[in-house]
């Protein structure tokens, strides 16, 4: 630990200093304290006056020459530069300013304010005995002069302890995110002989053409150590056999890593470098330059946890090293390992599954409400930032379709047909529906005007359930109307019953609110009424309702368990109840008999389903209308239909079909995440 932090005080203090050993700073550009007047030559004032200047800059031979003959005698050089160095290292000190408060021919006193790294500042005063000499005052110099704590045979020690950031693990154990040496590949540039045939090998090496040009044109000095980039336990030989070129290096680097790369980019985060501004806000604390902390995802949300704090120690010690006196002292608390709810198997199924398609999955334990998977495609390399590897972010924040951004929570999109449920429950609960009851399911439904075409065509007379079955417009454009017609808002009272139109309280990741309009909602943002037209809209999944995927899997989850509940990420966490849906049992019992019924033989997702061989399956598609010609595409699967273990809510932003191209993705997503 000793060995580690000496490194860093040459590495964060030493480096550029006027003397070796410590370099001592002031907060701002002046050098030193200013006079108040020229001393006269050879007085105390203009000793002390020079004592001050050179210890604020740092400067031990000028201030060894301020010392008289015996002084010196007593301390050659190196002594007393090494009494300095081993001050400022122990205290680990970063700033020191020296002012004289007093002179006269016997002595000088100073005030002196330390800031140090992981003790915080000190404001002290030190005494120096003057003698006259044939030049002037000198100073009889001891120990105290630089602590009036020293003595002959009392220094300061300090112990540091610093944490090692701690893992996330899935539910399994697997590491999400973890703190490990890394086999990388770099540079000496100042002994590369070719830098064409170098460049050449690293690029058949596997790196790409950007990466290794950065690592040559880096700012860094020719002579120091610039990485291109890691070498994979596959390549362990060809990477030592490169190594043997003059100026390629193969060390080992200690790096924040993600094992699952972009499958969880978007919900484990990334951790970033702390910014001067934040290092100065921290000062005192054990923060250096090149520490980092989490930016995005539970890697941010985790911080304090994950971290830990740096444990400092800083004493005064006699000669065989026991302590005479504790000065200062901050507990160490290690960085402890957080296990969540994911699944490494589920969210590496899902992002293959997503592939190049931009949209999200979100799979649910609807037991439960754990988040086995959240997925955002395109995804990133959160890698890339823990390596601060330029070209891939430029690559990455050039690239189309948002690859940082999180669609799983704040991607808003209208639901399509997967709202149909919800209007089915608000028919049985506030439309005096019952199972029973039977719907003309039409090729043109005339309720409103302009009239509305069914998608495919008349079915004849449906139920509730079959209406889901066949994903009937008409169906719920009568049920949507007849709540317009009777309630006051049921519809929209549902919605919220179902967790939509609010955030749904994941810890951890920034949401979206979505929107469930209604007639208070227009008047207030559009001055207008709220027209038969727009219930009906909203009815079967249009109009302006917006919803992030996880609202849709948990309104799903929701509808499984019967209470609203938010979405749990974390191992410790509880779903805690939020309210109940207002159905009975056979309400409950007709509605997922029509989810059950979309995947069944005679369902609009049977090609993925009953004719695939796939059954005990449950779920509804959706396709939802865009700006333009384009379409979004939905499907919620769950699964064993009659004790859901899994769910899934998957959207496409673009498609022609929730069953055949959303259905597929959300059924694989659902077969791993029961395992």
């Amino acid at each position: 630990m000793r060995g580690a932090f000496l490194a860093a005080i040459i590495a964060g203090l030493v480096v550029g200093g006027a003397i070796a050993g410590y370099r001592l700073v002031t907060g701002d550009s002046e050098s030193a304290p200013a006079a108040t007047a020229t001393p006269e030559a050879g007085s105390p004032r203009a000793t002390a006056e020079a004592w001050a200047k050179a210890w604020t800059l740092g400067d031990t031979r000028a201030l060894w020459e301020l010392l008289t003959p015996a002084a010196r005698q007593a301390f050659p050089f190196d002594i007393f530069n090494a009494e300095y160095d081993s001050f400022a290292v122990e205290v680990t000190l970063s700033q020191l300013a020296a002012s004289v408060r007093s002179a006269q021919e016997d002595s000088a006193s100073f005030a002196v304010h330390l800031a140090t790294s992981y003790f915080g500042e000190f404001d002290y005063e030190v005494s120096l005995p003057l003698t006259k000499g044939s030049g002037g005052f000198q100073v009889a110099w001891e120990p105290s002069a630089i602590h009036p704590r020293l003595t002959p045979t009392a220094r300061f020690k300090s112990d540091i302890q610093r944490p090692k950031r701690g893992a996330i693990l899935d539910r399994k154990g697997e590491p999400l995110a973890i703190t490990r040496e890394v086999r990388m590949l770099g540079l000496n540039r100042s002994v590369v002989a070719d830098r064409g045939f170098l460049s050449n090998r690293l690029i058949e090496f596997g790196f790409a053409a950007d990466q290794v040009n950065a690592a040559f044109n880096s700012t860094a000095g020719l002579n120091q150590r610039v990485a291109v980039g890691p070498v994979a336990d596959a390549k362990l030989e060809e990477a030592t056999q490169l190594a043997r070129i003059p100026g390629v290096l193969l060390y080992f680097e200690t790096q924040r890593v993600h094992p699952l790369g972009p499958s969880a980019a978007h919900v484990v985060g990334y951790t970033r470098e702390l910014t001067a501004e934040e290092l100065a806000e921290r000062r005192g604390q054990g923060y250096r330059i090149g520490d980092r902390v989490g930016a995005v995802g539970l890697e941010a949300f985790l911080e304090e946890t994950l971290a830990g704090r740096v444990g400092a120690e800083l004493r005064l010690a006699g000669p065989n090293g026991e302590t005479i006196e504790t000065i200062r002292s901050t507990a160490y608390v290690p960085g402890k390992d957080v296990a969540t709810t994911l699944d490494a198997a589920t969210l590496v199924t899902a992002q293959a599954r997503l592939g190049a398609r931009a949209g999200a999955a979100v799979t649910i334990d609807p037991r439960t409400n754990a988040v086995l998977a959240l997925n955002s495609s395109p995804s990133f390399d959160p890698d890339a930032f823990e390596r601060n590897d330029k070209t891939a972010l430029d690559a990455i924040t050039k690239a189309p379709n948002s690859p940082l951004a999180n669609r799983a929570t704040t991607g808003l999109y209208s639901p399509g047909s997967t709202f149909k449920l919800i209007t089915g429950a608000a028919g049985l609960a506030f439309g005096g529906y019952t199972p029973s009851d039977r719907f003309e399911c039409g090729s043109i439904w005339r309720g409103v005007d302009p009239p509305r075409k069914n998608w495919e065509g008349a079915q004849g007379m449906l139920t509730i359930a079959e209406g889901l079955m066949r994903s009937c417009n008409p169906v719920f454009y009568e049920i949507a109307l007849k709540l317009y017609n009777d309630t006051d808002g049921a519809l929209s009272e549902m919605a919220r019953a179902f967790g939509l139109g609010k955030a749904t309280g994941i810890v951890g990741l920034p949401e979206e609110d979505g929107l469930v309009p209604d007639s208070e909602w227009k008047r207030r943002t559009r001055n207008e009424s709220w027209y038969p037209g727009d219930e009906v809209n909203i009815g079967i999944g249009q109009g302006d309702l917006l919803v992030t995927p996880i609202q849709l899997a948990n309104a799903y989850s929701t509808f499984i368990s019967g209470t609203l509940r938010a979405p749990v990420l974390l191992a410790t966490e509880t779903a805690t109840p939020r309210g109940a849906l207002p159905l009975t049992e056979p309400q409950f019992a007709h509605l997922r008999q029509g989810l059950a019924l979309v995947t069944g033989q005679f369902g609009t997702a049977s090609a993925a389903f009953w004719n695939a061989g796939y059954t005990g399956f449950a779920g509804k598609s959706g396709t939802a209308e865009d700006v333009g010609t384009q379409q979004h595409v939905l499907f919620v699967a769950y699964a064993p239909a009659a004790e859901p273990r899994a769910l899934a809510a998957v959207v496409l932003d673009e498609g022609e079909s929730g069953s055949v191209e959303a259905g597929p993705i959300a059924r694989d997503i659902v077969l791993i995440a029961m395992k």
